[in-house]
Parts: C-alpha cells; structure tokens; sequence
C-alpha cells in the first residue's frame, strides 16, 4: 500500500515540475 502512495506522490511531483516548466501547455 505504502508503494502505491510512494508512486504516486513522485507521479504528482513530476506533473507539477512539466506544468512549472511548460506553463503555456497549461
């Protein structure tokens, strides 16, 4: 279960680096 989040959580954070990094793609 614990692995699950752990994915997750790195999953959002790299969204959130290509939006910060990619804004007009917004």
């Amino acid at each position: 279960m614990f692995l699950i989040l752990f994915i997750l959580s790195i999953a959002v954070f790299v969204y959130l680096l290509y939006v910060l990094l990619k804004p007009e793609k917004f």
